[in-house]
């Protein structure tokens, strides 16, 4: 076989590879309309202030029927997002201590 046979031999042969490459690329598709997407999301917060001299009880009832209010409107929680407490001191005697959890709620899109 002389070097010209070869060289061709070689040639033709990555041509080939490229054609069949070439072919088996897939066709590209256009993405999802941003309409079909099937959540809605929205954040509300819960805060807690230890001055409001509530109870457990009555703070749990309160939470309650938060979330309840939302359940109506068809609001699942999903989960927390964020808690931030913040602590002060006035007058270098009183601490106040304020804690806010934000709570980010989801429901199907209608």
């Amino acid at each position: 076989m002389t070097r010209t046979q070869r060289s061709g031999l070689i040639a033709g042969g990555i041509s080939g590879l490229a054609l069949t490459v070439a072919l088996c690329i897939p066709r590209a598709e256009a993405q999802r309309d941003r309409e079909a997407v099937a959540w809605e999301y929205k954040v509300a917060p819960f805060s807690y202030n230890p001055g409001e001299r509530l109870t457990d009880d009555q703070r749990a009832a309160s939470y309650e029927k938060t979330l309840n209010d939302q359940a109506r409107q068809g609001w699942e929680p999903v989960g927390s997002l964020l808690s931030r407490d913040v602590v002060q001191t006035v007058g270098g005697g009183v601490t106040t201590r304020d804690s806010v959890s934000f709570v980010a709620y989801r429901r199907s899109r209608r």
